[in-house]
């Protein structure tokens, strides 16, 4: 009789365990991988059965788990390591995941109003065009708008020019392009333009692109910098520009033209007489351009740099931007966060902010274009930047979490 039971007792608790291997809880348990990173002071959620116990961390590092409504809330410390281990019903353990803490991060938040001149690596189309009567070979050779043409019979294209030369000779040529992130190739024959005599593509295209943004932060350890928040894109076509070589400039605000429901403003702004450049962009992503900076960037406001916010370290609430109207000095303007994405993923409209300070009211309507990438803090730290302004309610807009930027940031070293 006891044996049977045991038996009993023991397929029942197989087949509990079964169940729970297939429950979405412990299904997520097993996405866990087996190594975490977490930044100091900050909180992590793990979201697991409440069938699975944590043990307390072991090891070095000073990281406390605790329950959570969700399942398990790390309380990250000073850096270190450790390891936390999930039990079934508190008894057998199903997961290990080792744990890193890395320093906080501390960076130099900008707020300077600076301009960005960049070109690209291959070149834009933007459109085709017939040559006269004749139809256009890029049209015919299936080109369309946003394809960007890197390289011709092998040769790498850096401008307008060099792909005018390349075709100059009227012979069929194999074409390299990036469409979206796939390369494809295909074969053009250039058409004779009846008005010059020249060869041509038959399309319209673009090697360079220039604007106003402000900068984000600097990083004293790396020499890196950030800034805009956002992608540079095409005016027509939407593509992000690919980065061939690219400056970063001191620019001074001319003007300031204020924002109202329906017709965003924008800081006018004059770099183009820069002879010097302050830094080199060399990557252009979603989340902003970076790039390394010919000298330290200072800050007059915090001078000694400030932390970076994890991502559960942001709240709704009181914050701050920083931003440079046309006295040319960096300010701090009151502003608020008021609604939170899922910041479990990178997303450049992870929080949605609102401009509260009269002056800056009073001045800009809100937020205007030339502002993306103005630091956002909070508590203390920099928390993201600027993104967009909401059309129809310019004193709020989106921003971006300063973690999402650096992260786009070291992918790029």
């Amino acid at each position: 009789m006891g044996d049977r039971i045991r038996r009993r007792l023991a397929g029942a608790l197989a087949a509990a365990m079964a169940a729970l291997m297939l429950s979405p809880q412990l299904g997520a348990l097993a996405r866990l991988p087996d190594e975490m990173v977490l930044d100091a002071g900050t909180v992590t959620v793990i979201t697991v059965s409440a069938a699975l116990q944590a043990d307390a961390v072991s090891g070095e590092g000073d990281i406390v788990a605790q329950p959570d409504a969700q399942g398990v809330a790390l309380k990250a410390g000073k850096a270190g390591e450790g390891e936390l281990t999930f039990r079934l019903l508190g008894l057998w353990p199903v997961k290990t995941v080792k744990l890193t803490v890395q320093p906080e991060r501390t960076l130099v938040p900008g707020g300077q109003s600076v301009g960005v001149a960049i070109r690209t690596g291959g070149v834009v189309v933007v459109g085709n065009s017939d040559l006269g009567r004749v139809p256009s070979p890029a049209r015919l050779a299936g080109l369309r708008s946003g394809d960007v043409i890197q390289s011709v019979d092998g040769d790498a294209i850096h401008g307008a020019d060099q792909l005018s030369a390349c075709l100059a000779n009227g012979q069929t040529a194999h074409l390299s392009v990036l469409r979206g992130n796939e390369v494809i190739k295909c074969d053009v024959t250039p058409a004779r333009d009846e008005r010059d005599g020249s060869y041509r593509l038959g399309a319209w295209v673009r090697d360079s692109t220039a604007g106003v943004g402000t900068l984000t932060f600097y990083d004293p350890e790396t020499g890196g910098f950030g800034a805009l928040g956002h992608a540079i894109t095409d005016v027509d076509t939407g593509v992000m520009m690919p980065v061939g070589e690219g400056g970063l400039y001191h620019n001074r605000v001319v003007a300031v033209k204020p924002s109202r429901a329906g017709a965003p403003g924008e800081l006018t702004g004059d770099f183009l007489g820069e002879t010097e450049a302050i830094g080199s962009v060399e990557k252009n992503s979603a989340y902003g351009i970076f790039g390394s900076a010919a000298r330290p960037l200072a800050s007059a406001l915090y001078p000694d740099g400030l932390p970076v916010a994890g991502r559960s370290q942001i709240h709704t609430g009181a914050a701050q931007l920083l931003t440079t109207l046309d006295d040319g000095a960096v300010r701090a303007y009151d502003c608020e966060v008021v609604r939170l994405s899922d910041r479990s993923e990178a997303d450049a409209r992870a929080m949605v902010i609102r401009v509260t300070d009269p002056a800056l009211l009073e001045r800009t309507g809100g937020i205007v274009q030339g502002m993306s990438g103005s630091p956002l803090i909070q508590d203390g730290r920099i928390i993201g930047a600027v993104t967009h302004v909401m059309v129809n309610d310019p004193a709020m807009g989106y921003g971006v979490c300063a973690e999402t930027m650096l992260n786009a940031m070291d992918e790029a070293a």
